[in-house]
Order: C-alpha cells, then structure tokens, then sequence
C-alpha cells in the first residue's frame, strides 16, 4: 500500500457551490454519474460548554452524524457507488463492521444495486438493522472484522463483484479526504485535529486531504493529529509507543465495535501520518467513551457513538499533561450517531428507564407473527392479543404498518383481512435477528 499524492491533478481543482461532498470532485476520481443522498457538508460547531468542561478554549465538533445515515461513510458510499455504476456493476460485496455497510447498503437501494454485506457475528445492533431495512444481504462470517474481510475478497474473486470494502478500495480515502477540505473552508486549519483509528483509514485520509490542500495552496500549514484507540484493542498506539508496525492484537475487546481492529491495513500509512503531522496517539478507557458520549450529548445536543466520543474522551488528559494548550482550536470529529450503538443506549438506559416506544414495537411485531400465520382480521387479533388494549389502538396499530406496507388489505363481503407483505416478512426476520443476537 503507497503513499501517493498527484500534485499535477491537484494543480487543476476548482470548487464551487456551497460546501458538500461533491463540490471536491476535481480532486476525487472521475465518475460518469454521481450518486448522492445529500452527504457532505456538515456542521462544523464550537463547543463552548463541553470546551470550558474540558479546559480548551476553541474545542470543535466536526460533526458527521449530519449524514443521510448518520455516520461519515456516506462520503465513501455515495463515491462507491457512483463507481460502481460508472463501470457498469450491478452487484457490490462489502466486508463491515457496521457504519460503512450501513451506507452502502443505502446508496446502492438508491442506485437498485444489489448489495452483499459480511460483518462479523458482534455487531451494533442499530447498525443491522439499516443494513436489512435497506435491503442489503447480510452474511455473518467469523468473530472479527478481518474475517469479513476474508470472506468478502472469497465472494469477489468467486463472483466477480464490486469490492466496496473500505480496507480494499482506494476510493475510501479520496472519499474520506473530503472531512479536511471542509474543515479548512469552515474554519481554517485547526492546531489539532483528534480521530478515532481502527483500520487506520480515516486518519489517513485526513491527513491526505490536509497535505493535498497545501500542495494546492489553500493552506499556509497543517494541522498536528491526535490518533485516538480503545484500550482494549490500540495496535497502532502501541506501534507509534514503541514497536516498528502495528502489533496484532489477539485479546481485542472493546465497546466501540467501529475501531475494533486487530491487525489495521492501514496502520502504517495512519503511523505515517501520525508522525508527518508532528502527532500523537493516546488510547482511552471503554468507560471513558460511554461518560463523555453522555457528555457531548448533555453540553452540545450531539449524540456520539463511543467511537466517537473518544476523540473528545482523551482531551482532558492532553490538556492536563501539557500537550494541547487551552488556547489552540482543536478539531474532534464525531464520526457517527449513538442511536445506532447498544452499549451507550444501555448506559443511558440505567438513568432513566423508559417502556413506551419498546411496548408499542413490541405490540406491532405481536400482530405482525399473528399476520403471517395467514389471512385474518382486526377483531380477531385484538381478541387474541387478550384484549389488553382498546379495539382502537388495535386498528391504529395496524393502520400504522399498512401505511409501512408491512401489510396490505383486502375486503371480502363485510370483512377486511390483513395479509403480509415481502417487506412485512423481512422487517419480521429482521427482529427475530436482532433478539437471536440480544
């Protein structure tokens, strides 16, 4: 894997429009048609409340849960796509860990591609389930993400699909690159700039975008990075602590199942990058991730996946110990929404326990299993449902799925029977899915 930067092609950019993802197509591979659902172009906030908690006076939060799917592999999703389109693919094959594969089974039911996800047997479960409601197949394959990775390069070899994993398609990091362009036009280059590393990829690419934009001559200078990992699993910390490469981790467990890598395939480039930007790399506690994504959530209304929350997690330290002054700017990129993680929602879910939307899913999947028995009507679900509820709150029940078209309707003499739709059917393997994994 090589380092590589066209200054040539660089020289000819030109951006216009407002700031969004495809305003830097001149410095990203030529497509024919670009494929986008509105990604790009994210807030770019000051956080003067979880700033004056930390003790840093320019605290920033790039914030990427401001996608279509809430996570920053949009970007890598929407240039995918648009790739694989360009070449003529109507299938893709993508290894994940959860937001990427979320994306991309979103940008391919835009475009009707077809789209085959491999992710390991942990997952998130709010990312699962946009994979199945975006139609993708889902295929579990070995504990980790690098077993994925195996089976996917098997299914592309075999099949001769598009290979939109992350780890294996450049497109990834010209995508990725774009985060820098916007945070230099938002703000101008920051002191620091703190991301999340699991693969490696993401720090890469910011970085690739900063170095491009010098070169370009947007820039005077770049920003110093801080790579972030989870104490239980941090292979290329360790390598920039000490060791030459990215040690492989075999006890790798960590909450933050986004940056759960044991053996990054771009950790050295993210080493390199690390050190050309006059960097660091820290690691931080499961338990320090879940309070500061209680933090960032309670101080600046954003909600951060653990993944996330550690590029703020590790600042108090930095601060304490002298790295970081209170007066740089400082760049955190909140990289995707905690909506779609279990650990933070359960952390969440001690304090206050909630019971109204669980009952009315679980109402609905309740008439849902009856529906798919076959043909029936609305009073006989309400009488086997015990009549536990109002007739009407029945009907409103399954009104609400029919308009999900998660059921249909026809009327035979007096009576109206309910029957189940292919969505229906696949929203409801979907939830037997997710409590298998519960």
């Amino acid at each position: 894997m090589e380092y590589m930067i066209d200054t040539e092609f660089l020289k000819s950019a030109s951006f216009k429009g407002s700031t969004s993802f495809w305003k830097y197509r001149s410095v990203m591979p030529p497509v024919k048609k670009a494929v986008s659902l509105g990604e790009g172009g994210t807030p770019y906030w000051k956080a003067e409340r979880l700033g004056e908690h930390i003790g840093i006076e320019n605290l920033i939060l790039k914030d990427e849960t401001r996608n279509p799917t809430n996570s920053y592999k949009d970007r890598s999703a929407s240039l995918m796509v648009s790739d694989a389109t360009s070449q003529g693919f109507d299938s893709i094959i993508c290894a994940t860990s959860g937001n990427h594969g979320a994306s991309m089974a979103a940008y391919a039911a835009k475009e009707d591609i077809t789209c085959h996800l491999v992710i390991p047997s942990e997952l998130d479960l709010g990312k699962l389930a946009q994979m199945i409601a975006y139609d993708a197949e889902v295929t579990e394959s070995g504990p980790t993400t690098e077993d994925a990775v195996k089976k996917a390069i098997d299914i592309e070899n075999k099949k001769g699909l598009y290979q939109a994993t992350t780890e294996l398609n450049p497109l990834s990091v010209e995508a990725l690159k774009t985060i820098s362009y916007e945070i230099a036009e938002q703000g101008g280059p920051p002191d620091w700039v703190v991301v999340a590393m699991g693969s490696g990829v993401t720090v890469h690419s910011v970085w690739k975008g900063f170095k491009e934009l010098e070169i370009i001559g947007l820039i005077d200078e770049t920003p110093k990075l801080v790579g972030v990992q989870a104490e239980g699993c941090s292979p290329i910390t360790e390598a920039f602590l000490g060791a030459k490469t990215p040690i492989k981790k075999h006890e790798n467990y960590t909450v933050a199942t986004a940056i759960r890598n044991q053996k990054p395939r771009y950790g050295p480039l993210a080493l390199e990058a690390l050190k050309e930007s006059k960097g660091i790399s820290v690691t931080v506690t499961d338990n320090e991730m879940l309070e500061y994504g209680k933090e960032i959530a309670r101080t600046e209304g954003i909600f951060a996946e653990p993944a996330s929350a550690a590029t703020v997690a590790c600042l108090e330290r930095l601060v304490k110990d002298g790295t970081i002054s209170k007066d740089e700017t400082v760049v955190s990129l909140i990289t995707s929404s905690g909506l779609k993680t279990n650990d933070i929602l359960q952390t969440l879910s001690k304090r206050k326990k909630t019971t109204g939307m669980g009952s009315k899913l679980a109402t609905k999947e309740s008439l849902l299993k009856q529906i798919s028995l076959g043909k029936t009507y609305g009073y006989s679900l309400w009488k086997n449902l015990d009549r536990k509820m109002t007739i009407g709150a029945v009907y409103q029940h399954l009104s609400d799925l029919e308009e999900r078209g998660l059921i249909t309707s026809e009327s035979e003499g007096k009576r109206r029977y309910l029957l189940m739709t292919e969505k229906g059917k696949k929203v409801l393997s979907a939830l037997d899915m997710l409590h298998d994994l519960l």
